[in-house]
Protein backbone atom coordinates (compact mmCIF):
# COMPACT_ATOMS: atom_id res chain seq x y z
CA UNK A 1 0.00 0.00 0.00
CA UNK A 2 1.31 3.46 -0.86
CA UNK A 3 1.70 6.13 1.79
CA UNK A 4 -0.70 8.35 -0.13
CA UNK A 5 -3.53 5.79 -0.07
CA UNK A 6 -3.11 5.06 3.63
CA UNK A 7 -2.75 8.65 4.80
CA UNK A 8 -5.05 10.55 2.49
CA UNK A 9 -8.73 9.89 3.28
CA UNK A 10 -9.09 13.35 4.80
CA UNK A 11 -7.22 14.90 1.84
CA UNK A 12 -9.49 13.00 -0.59
CA UNK A 13 -12.53 14.20 1.32
CA UNK A 14 -11.30 17.81 1.25
CA UNK A 15 -10.57 17.61 -2.50
CA UNK A 16 -13.98 16.07 -3.15
CA UNK A 17 -15.73 18.60 -0.93
CA UNK A 18 -13.94 21.48 -2.62
CA UNK A 19 -15.10 20.29 -6.04
CA UNK A 20 -18.68 19.87 -4.80
CA UNK A 21 -18.79 23.19 -2.95
CA UNK A 22 -17.40 25.01 -5.99
CA UNK A 23 -19.93 23.32 -8.25
CA UNK A 24 -23.09 23.40 -6.12
CA UNK A 25 -22.42 25.66 -3.14
CA UNK A 26 -22.52 24.79 0.55
CA UNK A 27 -26.29 24.41 0.91
CA UNK A 28 -26.84 22.16 -2.11
CA UNK A 29 -23.84 19.91 -1.44
CA UNK A 30 -24.64 16.88 0.70
CA UNK A 31 -22.38 14.64 2.75
CA UNK A 32 -23.35 11.84 0.34
CA UNK A 33 -22.12 13.96 -2.59
CA UNK A 34 -18.77 14.50 -0.88
CA UNK A 35 -18.21 10.90 0.21
CA UNK A 36 -19.39 9.45 -3.10
CA UNK A 37 -16.92 11.55 -5.09
CA UNK A 38 -14.16 10.74 -2.57
CA UNK A 39 -14.89 7.02 -2.79
CA UNK A 40 -15.55 6.72 0.94
CA UNK A 41 -18.53 6.32 3.21
CA UNK A 42 -20.15 8.72 5.63
CA UNK A 43 -18.32 7.05 8.50
CA UNK A 44 -15.00 8.07 7.00
CA UNK A 45 -16.12 11.69 6.73
CA UNK A 46 -17.33 11.75 10.33
CA UNK A 47 -14.12 10.07 11.46
CA UNK A 48 -12.18 13.12 10.20
CA UNK A 49 -14.76 15.93 10.44
CA UNK A 50 -17.62 16.48 12.85
CA UNK A 51 -19.94 18.04 10.25
CA UNK A 52 -20.33 19.29 6.69
CA UNK A 53 -19.60 22.74 8.11
CA UNK A 54 -16.24 21.48 9.45
CA UNK A 55 -15.43 20.06 6.01
CA UNK A 56 -16.23 23.42 4.42
CA UNK A 57 -13.95 25.22 6.84
CA UNK A 58 -11.18 22.70 6.07
CA UNK A 59 -11.65 23.44 2.35
CA UNK A 60 -11.42 27.19 3.02
CA UNK A 61 -8.32 26.65 5.16
CA UNK A 62 -6.68 24.58 2.39
CA UNK A 63 -7.43 27.27 -0.19
CA UNK A 64 -6.25 29.99 2.17
CA UNK A 65 -3.06 28.02 2.80
CA UNK A 66 -2.32 28.12 -0.95
CA UNK A 67 -2.76 31.90 -0.84
CA UNK A 68 -0.64 32.26 2.32
CA UNK A 69 2.16 30.18 0.75
CA UNK A 70 2.25 32.55 -2.24
CA UNK A 71 1.96 35.62 -0.01
CA UNK A 72 4.71 34.43 2.35
CA UNK A 73 7.21 34.68 -0.50
CA UNK A 74 6.48 38.41 -0.63
CA UNK A 75 7.37 38.86 3.04
CA UNK A 76 11.01 38.05 2.46
CA UNK A 77 11.10 39.63 -0.98
CA UNK A 78 12.83 42.82 -2.05
CA UNK A 79 11.50 46.31 -1.52
CA UNK A 80 10.34 48.41 1.37
CA UNK A 81 7.50 47.29 3.62
CA UNK A 82 5.03 49.60 1.82
CA UNK A 83 6.14 48.12 -1.53
CA UNK A 84 5.66 44.61 -0.19
CA UNK A 85 2.26 45.63 1.19
CA UNK A 86 1.30 46.82 -2.28
CA UNK A 87 2.42 43.48 -3.75
CA UNK A 88 0.37 41.69 -1.09
CA UNK A 89 -2.76 43.67 -1.99
CA UNK A 90 -2.18 42.97 -5.70
CA UNK A 91 -1.70 39.25 -5.01
CA UNK A 92 -4.84 39.22 -2.86
CA UNK A 93 -6.89 40.80 -5.63
CA UNK A 94 -5.58 38.27 -8.18
CA UNK A 95 -6.09 35.29 -5.87
CA UNK A 96 -9.54 36.26 -4.64
CA UNK A 97 -10.55 37.21 -8.17
CA UNK A 98 -9.70 33.68 -9.30
CA UNK A 99 -10.88 31.75 -6.23
CA UNK A 100 -14.65 32.05 -6.15
CA UNK A 101 -14.95 29.95 -2.99
CA UNK A 102 -12.68 32.21 -0.92
CA UNK A 103 -14.31 35.28 -2.46
CA UNK A 104 -17.79 33.99 -1.58
CA UNK A 105 -16.74 33.12 1.97
CA UNK A 106 -15.27 36.52 2.64
CA UNK A 107 -17.59 38.80 0.69
CA UNK A 108 -20.81 36.81 0.28
CA UNK A 109 -23.20 37.75 -2.53
CA UNK A 110 -23.10 34.36 -4.25
CA UNK A 111 -25.02 31.15 -3.88
CA UNK A 112 -21.93 29.24 -2.78
CA UNK A 113 -22.16 29.99 0.95
CA UNK A 114 -23.91 32.25 3.42
CA UNK A 115 -24.88 32.62 7.07
CA UNK A 116 -22.84 31.20 9.93
CA UNK A 117 -20.59 29.15 7.65
CA UNK A 118 -19.62 32.25 5.66
CA UNK A 119 -18.90 34.17 8.88
CA UNK A 120 -16.72 31.38 10.26
CA UNK A 121 -14.87 31.01 6.93
CA UNK A 122 -14.35 34.78 6.78
CA UNK A 123 -12.88 34.70 10.31
CA UNK A 124 -10.41 31.99 9.24
CA UNK A 125 -9.31 34.18 6.34
CA UNK A 126 -9.07 37.39 8.36
CA UNK A 127 -6.94 35.63 10.95
CA UNK A 128 -4.57 34.24 8.31
CA UNK A 129 -4.15 37.52 6.48
CA UNK A 130 -3.68 39.57 9.65
CA UNK A 131 -0.99 37.09 10.63
CA UNK A 132 0.79 37.78 7.31
CA UNK A 133 0.56 41.52 7.95
CA UNK A 134 1.93 41.14 11.49
CA UNK A 135 4.84 39.10 10.14
CA UNK A 136 5.62 41.71 7.47
CA UNK A 137 5.53 44.56 10.00
CA UNK A 138 7.78 42.60 12.39
CA UNK A 139 10.24 42.00 9.53
CA UNK A 140 10.18 45.73 8.82
CA UNK A 141 10.91 46.51 12.47
CA UNK A 142 13.87 44.10 12.45
CA UNK A 143 15.16 45.63 9.20
CA UNK A 144 14.73 49.12 10.61
CA UNK A 145 12.27 50.16 7.89
CA UNK A 146 9.25 50.21 10.25
CA UNK A 147 8.98 52.24 13.43
CA UNK A 148 9.87 50.16 16.46
CA UNK A 149 7.24 51.92 18.59
CA UNK A 150 4.45 50.70 16.30
CA UNK A 151 1.97 48.26 17.88
CA UNK A 152 2.25 45.48 15.30
CA UNK A 153 -1.04 43.79 16.27
CA UNK A 154 -3.07 46.99 16.07
CA UNK A 155 -1.32 48.08 12.87
CA UNK A 156 -2.00 44.69 11.24
CA UNK A 157 -5.70 44.95 12.16
CA UNK A 158 -5.97 48.47 10.73
CA UNK A 159 -3.99 47.60 7.59
CA UNK A 160 -6.25 44.60 7.07
CA UNK A 161 -9.37 46.75 7.18
CA UNK A 162 -7.92 49.40 4.87
CA UNK A 163 -6.47 46.82 2.51
CA UNK A 164 -9.72 44.89 2.31
CA UNK A 165 -11.59 48.04 1.38
CA UNK A 166 -9.22 48.42 -1.59
CA UNK A 167 -9.46 44.71 -2.46
CA UNK A 168 -13.26 44.70 -2.27
CA UNK A 169 -13.56 47.84 -4.40
CA UNK A 170 -11.21 46.37 -7.02
CA UNK A 171 -12.98 42.99 -7.10
CA UNK A 172 -16.43 44.51 -7.27
CA UNK A 173 -15.49 47.27 -9.73
CA UNK A 174 -16.70 49.81 -7.20
CA UNK A 175 -13.68 52.08 -6.83
CA UNK A 176 -13.75 55.82 -7.50
CA UNK A 177 -10.09 55.65 -8.57
CA UNK A 178 -8.01 53.18 -10.58
CA UNK A 179 -6.42 50.30 -8.71
CA UNK A 180 -2.96 51.66 -9.44
CA UNK A 181 -3.90 55.08 -8.05
CA UNK A 182 -5.54 53.49 -5.00
CA UNK A 183 -2.44 51.39 -4.28
CA UNK A 184 -0.07 54.31 -4.84
CA UNK A 185 -2.09 56.51 -2.50
CA UNK A 186 -2.37 53.72 0.08
CA UNK A 187 1.41 53.32 -0.02
CA UNK A 188 1.92 57.07 0.38
CA UNK A 189 -0.38 57.20 3.41
CA UNK A 190 0.73 53.94 5.00
CA UNK A 191 4.39 54.43 4.15
CA UNK A 192 4.57 57.72 6.02
CA UNK A 193 3.05 56.15 9.11
CA UNK A 194 5.30 53.10 9.08
CA UNK A 195 8.63 54.79 8.49
CA UNK A 196 10.91 55.44 11.43
CA UNK A 197 10.67 59.08 12.57
CA UNK A 198 14.23 59.90 11.46
CA UNK A 199 13.45 59.15 7.78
Amino acid sequence: MSTESTSAPDARLIASAEAQFRRFGFKRTTVDDITSEAGTGKGSLYLHFESKQAVYLAVVEASLERFVNSASQLLDGPGSVPERLRSLVELTIRHYGEDELLHASLFGKTGLVDGDVARMAADVQRTGIRSLLRALLAIGQREGSVRTDLDVDAAAAVLFEIGWAVVRAALEGDSQVSLDQALTTLNQIVGLGLLPRSQ
